[in-house]
């Protein structure tokens, strides 16, 4: 856990205000907090405390879409208006092409937060429609021809919750609760849209402005609108651990589903990062292949993986965003965690690295939302 710390350490270096991780492997659980969930009342984190989990939602509504694919209520390569009529401008574009971020559908995100806190401010208290935000995606040219390549895009996921509550006749909240929430008892983890408030104990979310030395924004309340069924679920550690473990031991798809969805494709160049059904795969350097998504959402920094037989499993959080920086840092976690290394500290945003350290330093996170820093 000394690694773990370290890399916790350097997520607050580079700006978070705090940071938390928890490990549970057949030894038990350890977990590691540092610094403040709270600015104003200087309250320490707590691991216990629930925070917005970002783009970690993804995960969710992906086991809820092929659960209905198992129910034969859609099928994986079908065409996405064989359900949703008329909804897209090309019928080549499958439910499998939503959930592998291949449709080609442009993330509207990238023009929404193009400036970071005005952006922020101008959403924060919005209520979108599913159609709202799909139409700001229609708005923008596609990024690639359907099913080609990979290009990460926060539309993708608003399209899936659409075909949950298109095929289930619920909102969305109804299937994360009946097949996820209540069946593996996370009594922490809940989706409250459009209520911009996290209830009980939880954590802050600082947001930093793009002019660098402005001070951070408390962006906890917010309605998270903006991303629904791509983003807007809250979490805990404890719970993030208990969901990604029970997906890869089993427990809330088939072994024939389960295998599709860890199915992956890489994302880069490096070789080490991949993505199958709303799914992230990390191979990291002691051979260990973890499985999870990241979470970004304004104010927070997420990660949850396990490895593939679900035995080992490690959420963390940093409780800020725009800062690259924190999120590399804090993706340290997983080396140090799953490897037993001391992860190769980030270079502080406010200190010129070496190109000694730099060549040290983790790879750079990948984006869920557009940075400045």
């Amino acid at each position: 856990m000394k690694g773990v710390v370290a890399a916790l350490d350097s997520a607050m270096t580079n700006g978070a205000p705090g940071a938390m991780a928890r490990f549970s492997g057949p030894q038990g659980v350890q977990s590691r907090t540092v610094g403040v969930q709270d600015r104003v009342t200087g309250a320490p984190m707590d691991i216990d405390a629930r925070f917005r989990i970002g783009s970690v939602s993804k995960t969710f509504s992906a086991v809820v879409l092929l659960q209905l694919v198992e129910e034969g209520r859609l099928e994986l390569d079908a065409p996405v208006n064989r359900y949703l009529p008329g909804l897209l401008p090309d019928d080549r574009i499958t439910v499998r092409h939503l959930l592998t971020h291949r449709s080609g559908l442009a993330d509207y995100t990238d023009a929404m937060f193009n400036d970071t806190v005005p952006g922020f401010e101008a959403v924060r208290n919005r209520v979108f429609s599913y159609q709202e935000l799909v139409d700001l995606s229609l708005s923008e040219p596609r990024t690639t021809e359907p099913g080609v390549s990979y290009k990460y895009s926060n539309a993708n996921f608003v399209v899936v919750g659409m075909l949950i509550e298109k095929l289930t006749g619920r909102p969305v909240s109804d299937a994360y609760e009946r097949r996820i929430f209540k069946p593996l008892k996370l009594g922490r983890t809940s989706y409250v849209h459009p209520d911009a408030r996290i209830k009980g104990l939880h954590v802050r979310g600082y947001l930093h402005p793009d002019a660098a030395g402005d001070p951070l924004v408390d962006s906890t309340e917010q309605t998270v609108s903006w991303a629904q069924s791509a983003g807007a679920v809250i979490s805990s550690p404890a719970d993030l651990n208990t969901f990604t473990s029970a997906l890869m031991r089993g427990r809330l798809l088939s072994p024939a589903m389960l295998e599709a969805m860890t199915t992956v494709t890489p994302t880069d160049s490096t070789g080490t990062r991949f993505y199958g059904l709303g799914l992230r795969r990390y191979d990291l350097s002691c051979g260990t292949q973890v499985f999870g998504h990241t979470g970004t959402v304004q104010g927070f920094y997420t990660y949850a993986f396990s490895t593939r037989d679900g035995r080992r499993s490690l959420s963390a959080l940093a409780n800020t965003s725009n800062h690259g920086e924190a999120n590399t840092a804090l993706g340290g976690t997983l080396e140090a965690a799953f490897c037993g290394k001391k992860p190769a500290v980030a270079p502080s945003s406010r200190a010129a690295a070496s190109p000694a350290a730099s060549d040290l330093a983790p790879l750079p996170a990948e984006r869920d939302l557009p940075e400045r820093h």
